[in-house]
């Protein structure tokens, strides 16, 4: 029994083993520890055992002898039931222990529509979503690339982290501990987190400068991550070759989250590589970045590494590659690379609008790319694309449809045997991106786009999705609310809203409930935006210039053959 929970009771919901713990290389109990951290990932278990950030900061407070980490997931929603039927409070992996009896509860917000989740977790927990109703612990913290606007979840969090986190962790904890040994009540907490940078806290208003860990390059990734009982979404062993990104694609806020670029060597890469997979059992390795293939020494680790794979059938997989030579070269040469699928994302279908928001990739480094792999074993290549980007044209959305007829008819007439599968999702302007001040096209006329590319694209026989249009219209509300947003998210919850981003449990009828009630106007939320204007975002020093931020902006109108006048 667990916690009142019995195991008849877990036999009647979809994989129980989500919720049990006791999972090979979890963290032992410290019977001296003094304080309790639990840290959290707003969604299912599968996804959030893939988040490399979590195994990161739960390795790093493990190695600490006074704290005891814990885990908890986003409980779906058979097991949601269970827990208010039975009026069991939302408990962590380890010790089974409630979330209101935690000193520190951390919160990675991985995306905004996670955001919906992290109410229903606190009322499951029994912690007040509200910090200003919370009177004892835990504290309530945030961190993660969806907090780079904090305001329209302020409401909910004592402390809201923005940048890296690995020294930040330490320091927070050290606070509270201290804290417990003062007796300090919790306006006095908060003051002293306030202090530490990178450290929001909505009831002390003050500046913010992003965190950035500079010791990156010399630590250690996490060499005994926890392995999952239940099958997660990147099955696989990660490891982080390096942060940051050197493309400046003008619609990433990723890109500018984790600037600085930061690189491992890698000869300590291959050798950790090969460590951590001796200490999970995994056969698969997945190597980490937001651009892989601008890792300066990726051929001698894909060299080194394939070398040295501890496991015959071992392989490894690298994500977010880039279109280009080093792309073409690494298929060529790396005979363990894992054959499940290539995927890139080409965003724009025109040179034009690829110029325009920064993708610096030509269609003929595409087409070079699906040639060369035609006699790899790479079976499924899927291609992302975004539609409603700024300045865009019915030609530009045409041209998607045209390049994936090139593609397509390419591998025809070298009679490659592949699957090209295509993903189209809206664009969604963010925070500290050269778009942040961009409109989001209406969803109507974003719909109208869609059906048009999806109509053209039935022809050439590839598999299509994409993502909801109202759905990421309220992704787009979040991203650059204010405090409004925060009253929607409420209102939002009150209805039953959780789990937002997966389709059959997205609401969209009680989010329109919710824009009513709290007399939300969407299209003023998703309008183009001045650079005179104050944003909610305004007060946090991101470690880039504002001007760098309007200047890409300006480029990209004079590339689309416009003048500034916003």
């Amino acid at each position: 029994m667990i916690n009142g929970i019995t195991h008849w009771d877990l036999l009647s919901v979809e994989k129980p083993s989500r919720y049990i713990g006791g999972e090979w290389n979890q963290a032992a109990e410290k019977k001296d520890a003094l304080l309790d951290v639990c840290l959290s990932y707003p969604d299912l278990y599968e996804l959030g055992m893939s988040n490399i950030a979590l195994k990161i900061l739960y390795s790093i407070l493990d190695k600490r002898s006074d704290i005891n980490v814990e885990r908890v997931f986003s409980p779906w929603v058979d097991f949601n039931r269970l827990l208010r039927s039975k009026d069991v409070p939302l408990f962590s992996l380890e010790r089974y222990r409630p979330l209101n009896q935690f000193h520190l509860l951390g919160i990675t917000l991985p995306y905004e529509m996670t955001f919906t989740n992290v109410l229903e977790m606190l009322e499951l927990g029994k912690i007040p979503l509200l910090a200003s109703e919370r009177t004892s612990f835990p504290i309530v913290i945030a961190g993660g690339p969806s907090a780079s606007n904090p305001a329209p979840v302020a409401a909910f969090f004592d402390a809201i982290l923005i940048g890296d986190g690995e020294e930040a962790i330490l320091e927070i904890s050290d606070v509270l501990l201290n804290a417990k040994k003062c007796n300090a009540d919790r306006k006095s907490i908060l003051n002293e987190i306030s202090n530490i940078e990178g450290f929001y806290v909505p009831s002390v208003p003050k500046n913010v400068r992003k965190r950035v860990f500079h010791g990156f390059h010399n630590s250690p990734p996490p060499l005994k991550p926890v392995a999952s009982h239940v099958e997660s979404v990147h099955d696989r062993s990660p490891i982080e070759i390096f942060r940051g990104c050197i493309q400046g694609c003008r619609f990433c806020n990723a890109g500018f989250y984790y600037r600085p670029k930061r690189e491992r060597k890698a000869a300590d890469l291959a050798n950790w590589s090969q460590e951590i997979m001796k200490n999970t059992g995994d056969e698969a390795l997945g190597l980490v970045s937001l651009s892989t293939s601008d890792f300066s020494e990726l051929s001698d680790l894909v060299t080194s590494i394939e070398a040295n794979l501890p496991y015959p059938d071992a392989n490894f997989n690298l994500p977010s590659l880039r279109m280009n030579d080093k792309t073409l070269n690494l298929i060529k040469m790396a005979s363990r690379l894992k054959k499940s699928g290539l995927t890139f994302a080409p965003e724009a279908g025109t040179q034009r609008l690829r110029d325009i928001i920064g993708k610096k990739i030509t269609e003929e480094e595409i087409l070079s790319v699906i040639e060369i792999a035609k006699d790899s074993a790479f079976k499924v290549v899927k291609l992302y694309f975004m539609i409603g980007l700024p300045f865009e044209t019915d030609e530009d959305v045409d041209g998607i449809a045209v390049l994936v007829e090139k593609i397509v008819d390419r591998n025809r007439r070298l009679k490659l045997r592949k699957e090209f599968s295509i993903s189209i999702s809206p664009f969604i302007p963010k925070p500290f991106t050269p778009f942040q001040w961009s409109e989001q096209i209406s969803g109507a006329e974003l719909e109208r786009r869609r059906k048009g590319l999806i109509s053209r694209l039935r022809k050439t026989g590839v598999k299509v999705s994409w993502r909801d249009e109202f759905l990421c219209t309220i992704e787009a509300v979040l991203a650059r609310g204010d405090e409004q947003a925060g009253r929607l998210l409420l209102a939002a919850h009150a209805k039953g809203c959780h789990f937002d981003g997966w389709n059959e449990h997205f609401k969209p009828e009680k989010w329109r409930e919710a824009f009513d009630e709290c007399q939300i106007d969407i299209s003023k939320c998703i309008r183009q935006r001045d650079f005179s204007e104050q944003l909610p975002w305004s007060f946090i020093d991101f470690r880039v210039p504002e001007k760098y931020f309007r200047d890409e902006y300006t480029r990209a109108m004079e590339l689309a053959g416009g003048k500034n006048n916003i």
